[in-house]
């Protein structure tokens, strides 16, 4: 490199600064105590030089004499500010001093102990109270000048007054603040009474409404502004309207809930009076024969009667509890058919909630599966054991599983492949209940397995 200043070359391809400067060829200031060419501490201002393609051509650096940069003391009549001023530092990203008010080999004893100028680097504006080396408090003030690479520290006396550092100018810098704050103070309370209380108030209301239906006293208090007068207004004329929608539909759900109560009770009636004719007939009729088929439909009948009995006593808006209609219709079937006759049964019924339409199949074949049941248990008085067994729950995906089983004695083929009524109205319950239905024999059991999938009430066609 040619010194413009100096008109001599210096030769700088052993430099490790400039190997480093190549390698990262950013813009720089860097202080060197001892200058190639005059000798005397200097100020190193590198800039790097790209060709049109990106390259690097090289770097234009200029060369500043420390004693040239040296600042001075503020003029005679400003000595309060140059009093509280201890010393005034500029210095680059690495923590080398560039120019100072004194002697840059005292700056390290003007610092707190254990922080370097490079560590003072911030980012931004900065200002620390800390105790110098000696134990005087000071106050340090650093800004950026060129942000990463020049900064300017200000070393401040902590004992000089706010008043003697600013020279009494701190009350004609503080008047404005003060002027914000007192209109900030102003219009947050001019916001609070013309509209944060009483939409507070408004809040209120609408939560005492909606937790405990209470409809809210319609007043001007506080003199509300026109425009929260109207929301006022429509919410409580709103809370009117809702009360009584609400009421008028309770009062509807109740009467449909009586009605629909009174037309099961009456079903059941009729269905008992039905019955009862049955057995009338029953007493007239000589055949053995013709009095069975009668009292198996007497007992469908008031299985039929059972049912709706159950749906005007419940109040789960029509469903049936299956699994204790289940129950009843067994023990009822069996007391029936046997009389005073006895067999061993085992129930395991839960608790499942079904609409009439899927009730009152389910029950009617329960009636079945069971009357069928015992029509194949072996006789009384045999060896044999007279054992049944019914099962009814109901899985996470609301799939139902009933099954009936009980022992019986060995038939003949003929009796295998018969088909008689009960097994016929078993197969038109399960396809009302759209249900799988299984039979097999193993060990002297008999097996009757339904699976079907719990759906919700669908009304008729045209029903609305």
């Amino acid at each position: 490199m040619t010194c413009s200043s100096y008109g001599q070359v210096v030769d700088f391809s052993d430099s490790p600064e400039l190997a480093a400067a190549i390698d990262n060829p950013v813009s720089s200031i860097r202080a060197n105590p001892n200058g190639p060419l005059s000798g005397t501490s200097i100020l190193a201002v590198a800039e790097p030089v790209f060709g049109g393609t990106g390259d690097l051509l090289g770097f234009v650096n200029v060369s500043i004499p420390h004693e040239s940069l040296r600042a001075e003391r503020l003029t005679e009549g400003e000595d309060q500010v140059d009093d509280a001023l201890v010393e005034l530092v500029t210095f680059n990203a690495r923590g080398e001093p560039i120019t100072a008010l004194g002697s840059l080999d005292a700056i390290p004893d003007l610092l707190p102990e254990g922080v370097s100028l490079a560590s003072m680097a911030y980012p931004d504006a900065q200002a620390l109270t800390a105790a110098a080396p000696g134990g005087a408090p000071r106050i340090y003030t650093v800004a950026p000048i060129t942000r990463g690479q020049f900064y300017v520290l200000g070393i401040w006396d902590g004992t000089a007054t706010l008043a003697r550092q600013t020279d009494g100018d701190i009350l004609t810098s503080l008047f404005p603040a003060l002027m914000w704050a007192v209109s900030l103070a102003v219009s947050l309370f001019a916001v609070h009474q013309l509209i944060t209380r009483h939409l507070t108030r408004l809040g209120r209301q609408m939560a005492l409404f909606t937790a405990a239906r209470r409809i809210p006293r319609l007043t001007s208090d506080g003199n509300p502004p026109s425009e929260i007068k109207r929301i006022q207004r429509a919410f409580h004329d709103m809370t009117e309207a809702l009360i009584r929608d609400e009421a008028s539909l309770e009062n509807a759900v109740r009467e449909k809930s009586v009605l629909v109560k009174e037309i099961h009770h009456r079903v059941k009636n009729n269905l008992q009076l039905i019955s009862s004719i049955i057995n009338l007939q029953i007493r007239d009729v000589e055949g053995s024969e013709a009095k069975h088929a009668l009292r198996q439909t007497q007992d469908r009948v008031l299985g039929m009667a059972t049912i709706h009995r159950d749906l005007y006593q419940t109040d789960d808006t029509g469903l049936v509890n299956v699994g204790h209609l289940i129950e009843e219709v067994v023990r009822k079937s069996i007391d029936s058919a046997l009389g005073g006759d006895t067999i061993a049964l085992d129930l395991r019924i839960e608790r499942v909630w079904l609409f009439p339409d899927q009730a009152v199949p389910m029950s009617l074949l329960t009636a079945e599966a069971v009357m069928n049941a015992i029509k194949h248990m072996p006789p009384i008085g045999t060896e044999h054991a007279r054992e049944m067994s019914v099962r009814f729950h109901e899985d996470d995906d609301r799939t139902c599983h009933f099954c009936l089983s009980n022992t019986m004695l060995p038939r003949v083929e003929e009796e295998r492949r018969s088909t008689g009524m009960g097994r016929k109205l078993m197969r038109a319950f399960a396809t009302q209940l759209d249900a799988e239905i299984e039979s097999r024999e193993a060990d002297g059991w008999h097996h009757l397995t339904v699976t079907f999938r719990a759906s919700d009430f669908t009304p008729a066609p045209g029903t609305y």
